[in-house]
């Protein structure tokens, strides 16, 4: 049985293996599995939490890959469909050594596109512990009317909902839609993540007290910031826990913030089920769960491409033991 089902896109990634240098001129790229639902899934696997993917990929070997993948770590794909007649969504990565990325992405449309309303059955959604979504599936029909609907099913059978805003720009209209999409699905959710490189755009505030205002105010239990090399935070609104990041070499942070949330859901599930609100956890408990994340991010930071970077429960124990 599934505990946390996350729905969104599964894709191919061409990661540069050359850092510092733009797509334009990369010599060569390392192929791997990835997109941020995809990336939760496989880590809260990894992690011991029994998790499934729901979305589209291409009839194509590319599709046929990323189901292996996906099977590899266990992750439950009876929900990924293949797409007849369309292509797996790629993107090509290119890394600086200070977190920045240059994306291009192949989607026109992407097998992702397509997951259809049709393919969402309620059942699915009555023993679920938890249910995970991002922005990008709100972009294109008919996966927009596809997540609304799996929304819809999480809420009316009272399943924790996370989200992540997961912005990118390149595939957005414009940014006045994302900002929209994006600030209005908060209102679905319990837990979200926003990582601090998007803050303005997922909140409408540049301002930081304001920005998380705005967030809470939405009905959101819990927010958690992610911030690259400067820790991450959490907050109910009445505390506001800040932890230092895990030092670590960078490769590639492609997959950090999204093993980063799946340590946290993890964490924060049992106990959510236990006093009925993320907002009611301890503080003691968030903090230890944000170190336990932090390390999480950072170790997927050490190697290239997303998933195959992110650690397994005994690998990052191992880590949190030799940095602290």
């Amino acid at each position: 049985m599934t505990d946390v089902l996350c729905i969104g896109e599964l894709l191919v990634e061409f990661v540069a293996d050359t850092n510092n240098v733009p797509l334009s001129r990369s010599p060569g790229f390392i192929k791997a599995p990835g997109g941020a639902p995809a990336n939760v899934a496989v880590a809260l696997s990894r992690l011991g939490v029994k998790s499934g993917f729901m979305g589209k990929v291409g009839d194509d070997p590319f599709g046929l890959f990323l189901k292996d993948c996906l099977d590899a770590d266990n992750v439950d794909t009876s929900t990924l469909y293949r797409a007849a007649g369309t292509r797996t969504t790629a993107v090509f990565t290119a890394v600086w050594d200070d977190g920045h990325k240059d994306l291009c992405f192949y989607r026109n449309p992407g097998a992702d596109m397509m997951l259809s309303p049709d393919e969402i059955d309620e059942s699915l959604f009555t023993n679920l512990r938890c249910f995970h979504f991002g922005s990008i599936t709100f972009i294109d029909e008919p996966s927009c009317s596809a997540q609304r609907k799996a929304i819809e099913f999480a809420r009316r059978n009272e399943v924790m909902i996370s989200y992540d805003p997961n912005y990118r720009p390149t595939l957005w209209p414009n940014e006045q839609l994302a900002r929209q999409t994006i600030q209005d699905a908060y209102q679905y959710c319990h837990l979200a993540k926003i990582s601090d490189e998007e803050w303005s755009v997922a909140t409408g505030c540049d301002d930081f007290k304001a920005g998380v205002k705005a967030v809470l105010d939405k009905g959101v239990e819990l927010l958690v910031v992610s911030k690259g090399d400067k820790g991450s935070i959490a907050t109910n609104g009445e505390y506001l826990i800040e932890v230092p990041a895990v030092e670590v070499d960078v490769v590639e942070t492609t997959g950090a913030g999204d093993g980063f949330l799946a340590a946290v859901i993890s964490e924060l599930l049992p106990e959510r089920e236990r006093l009925g609100s993320l907002a009611r956890i301890k503080e003691q408990k968030i903090e230890k769960t944000l170190r336990l994340a932090n390390a999480v991010g950072a170790y997927a930071c050490t190697k290239p491409g997303a998933i195959p970077a992110l650690p397994n429960r005994a690998e990052v124990e191992q880590f949190l033991k030799s940095t602290f």
